[in-house]
């Protein structure tokens, strides 16, 4: 039995490794947009300092640039 759920678990390991993301060369992330996590946490900070509510109906975006 402990074989057994042993056998399992190494197979449920290996299936969820085998689903992971390649990761991402320059060529896909040069120019990408993606939201600006960084200016998003400092107007919601800011909001709680002033007892204020932020709702995101659009995030701010930054474009992405390797060098």
């Amino acid at each position: 039995m402990r074989t057994l759920l042993t056998l399992a678990g190494v197979a449920g390991i290996a299936l969820c490794a085998g689903c992971a993301q390649a990761p991402f060369t320059k060529a896909d992330v040069d120019g990408r947009i993606v939201c600006d996590s960084s200016r998003m946490a400092k107007v919601e900070q800011q909001a709680r300092l002033d007892n204020k509510e932020v709702r995101w109906v659009n995030c701010p975006t930054v474009t992405l640039r390797t060098s």
